[in-house]
């Protein structure tokens, strides 16, 4: 079975990375417009709204390569300036110096207090096959600094630390500059891009995704402990914080074992060699914002047999090694300390025969 593409219409480096870390898990295969054989112009972004841009970019693409398609648009609105830049904001000179410099010329005799600012992001998702179009928007308030903030090495590893007005848009409610967020410090301090496709997220699942999943569970086991992850999800609070077992969907053309190993280096760093599947298939029904599903989680027996230990920040706040006694006691997933429970006999043997 070929799973259906998702066209992402940008060549901005930046806005790729991050739709592939938010969207890399949704059913769909990303393709970015470097990765056609065909090319074509970009059209002009001549709308007076960022849903218009947004749907102009989507539609345009999608039609030509006839790909559901995704585009975006993204705008600074500074109260003072009646909206400006708004629409225009890439268009109001080349380079960040400049379109900074420009900003806090206009902006000089606006005192503190009055330099609110939103910044907007609209996400369109075009189907070209029934000419649907989904929007999705996020938000920001924040407001103007008076100074352009300093690109130190630290800021350097950060996502976006040069772009556009980000160096002169201060988050109020964490005290920094938009230039100074780490990748962790935008999805929790909820970046308005992030928002929005998140939202998206959520639609691809629902509209062409599957209801039922696979998740094959990894009880890593070292020293008669188990490794557990604590889940890294700000966007959804009830799973955000929560310890769980390392895993994820099985994806087409992988089987179960395949889907364990790969998932283990992912989150983990750690390399894991398959002893055994136990005997118990736990069904579980979950509910997130309009999204509901159904999971069949497989618990794999595995033990480390390399890798360097280093998780994926991206998914993973915490990693820590537990006994299957101390499991049930962790804020985990509902009914996760349940089935850890139910079965905890059956993990003693599995840890006794493979000498654990």
């Amino acid at each position: 079975m070929k799973r259906q593409s998702l066209l992402i219409a940008t060549t901005n480096k930046r806005k790729q990375a991050q739709i592939k870390h938010t969207l890399g898990s949704s059913p769909l295969k990303l393709i970015f417009l470097d990765d056609l054989e065909k090319k074509m112009p970009a059209p002009d972004e001549d709308a007076d709204t960022l849903e218009g841009n947004a749907i102009l970019k989507a539609k345009a693409y999608g039609d030509a390569m006839k790909m559901l398609t995704l585009a975006e648009d993204t705008g600074l609105f500074i109260d003072a300036l009646n909206g400006w830049p708004g629409v225009y904001s890439a268009r109001v000179a080349d380079i960040s110096d400049d379109q900074c410099t420009l900003t806090l010329e206009k902006m000089k005799d606006v005192p503190q207090g009055q330099r609110g600012a939103t910044f907007k992001s609209v996400v369109a998702v075009y189907d070209p096959t029934d000419n649907s179009i989904f929007l999705s928007t996020g938000e920001k308030r924040g407001e103007i600094a008076t100074d352009i903030a300093e690109v130190t090495d630290v800021h350097k590893k950060s996502i976006g630390h040069t772009f556009g007005y980000n160096r002169i848009f201060h988050h109020t409610d964490i005290d920094k500059r938009a230039s100074e967020l780490t990748y962790q410090e935008r999805e929790e301090n909820k970046h308005h891009r992030s928002v929005a496709l998140h939202n998206v997220k959520y639609f691809l699942q629902n509209q062409y995704g599957g209801k039922h999943f696979v998740v094959p569970v990894a009880m890593i086991i070292r020293d008669g402990k188990i490794l557990m992850n604590k889940r890294n999800d700000p966007h959804n609070p009830q799973f955000h914080e929560v310890w769980e077992f390392p895993g994820g969907t099985v994806e087409i053309g992988e089987n179960i074992f395949e889907n364990v190993v790969r998932e283990c280096k992912e989150e983990t760093g750690y390399d894991v060699e398959i002893l055994e599947q136990l005997p118990f298939i736990r069904v579980k029904t979950r509910h997130i914002e309009r999204f509901s599903y159904q999971i069949y989680l497989i618990p794999i027996l595995c033990k480390v047999i390399g890798g360097d230990g280093v998780f994926s920040d991206d998914e993973v706040l915490e990693m820590k090694w537990y006994t299957p006694e101390e499991i049930p006691s962790l804020k985990l997933f509902p009914d996760d300390e349940n089935m850890v429970s139910e079965f905890l006999g059956m993990i003693h043997d599995a840890i006794s025969k493979n000498n654990l």
